[in-house]
């Protein structure tokens, strides 16, 4: 073709490219709402199955964590909204998902195995997010190591918040030589790391345990109210039992014999050498 065609053909091109990018946009100019960017969305679908996960379900839009917009393919024929399983017809915005803490604790049901692959999906989808990495570094001393050690050795491997959180144990690591003022600084960093509310964290130091997920009940929140938080006071001291008694007077009198007879004997023995 010879190059007198060639602004004409340039034309075209450029017309044919304008008319294709109006059509997937709306009059002003934005993506329309089915359109929406997939690199803007999390889609729950793609992370690791398993059979008692509450992640997402065929035909059921997923937990409502975050709002929920409409996927790249809400209509199509392997959407979950169609019984497939390729993509999600409702997904989750980015930077509200992976700025969750215990955004994974609907799939904590399933095996050690899939709970890290499922972890791994999720470092790969939310690169910054804060539930990656516990940060220790508020936690009072007392603490501090104890939960460090122990949430590893429990098998959150990487540490992470929605690991931590899901399990919901502080391994009596708080009821170690902690004051009043350790159990507040571990009340606010169990705020922040897992999202409870105050009366749920109070109640997590009371009982060692917390579960997330579930609002506080009025009776909860009343009954936290009205105690003191800090470490459990040392029970009075008892009387000594008569068996405790006993052991008292005859461990020493028995210590004191086997010392006069240690005695005597080398006496003794003394003065049989020297006749």
């Amino acid at each position: 073709m010879g190059p007198q065609y060639q602004p004409l053909i340039t034309t075209i091109v450029f017309s044919t490219f304008v008319s294709k990018t109006r059509a997937h946009r709306g009059v002003d100019g934005g993506l329309l709402p089915r359109q929406t960017s997939a690199s803007s969305l999390v889609d729950p679908v793609t992370m690791q199955r398993c059979m008692f996960s509450t992640c997402w379900d065929c035909y059921e839009p997923p937990p409502e964590i975050c709002p929920l917009v409409n996927g790249i393919c809400p209509n199509d024929v392997n959407a979950s909204d169609s019984g497939g399983k390729s993509c999600g017809m409702k997904q989750y915005p980015r930077d509200c998902y992976c700025n969750l803490k215990t955004g994974l604790h609907c799939a904590w049901s399933c095996s050690w195995t899939s709970w890290w692959e499922t972890e791994n999906w999720f470092a790969k989808v939310c690169l910054e997010s804060p539930a990656l990495k516990l940060d220790f570094s508020s936690l009072p001393s007392c603490a501090r190591q104890c939960l460090d050690d122990a949430i590893f050795e429990y098998g959150c491997l990487t540490q992470s918040s929605n690991c931590f959180c899901a399990r919901g144990d502080l391994f009596k690591c708080h009821e170690k030589s902690c004051s009043a003022g350790d159990w507040i600084a571990i009340e606010n960093w169990l705020r922040d790391t897992c999202s409870l509310d105050a009366a749920k964290a109070r109640m997590a130091l009371e009982q060692g345990t917390f579960t997330i997920g579930a609002a506080t009940s009025a009776s909860e929140t009343a009954a936290t109210e009205t105690r003191v938080l800090g470490p459990p006071s040392l029970p009075p001291r008892q009387p000594p039992t008569w068996d405790e008694i006993f052991m008292f007077v005859i461990l020493p009198l028995t210590i004191i014999g086997s010392l006069g007879l240690w005695v005597y004997s080398c006496v003794a023995n003394r003065r049989r050498g020297r006749r």
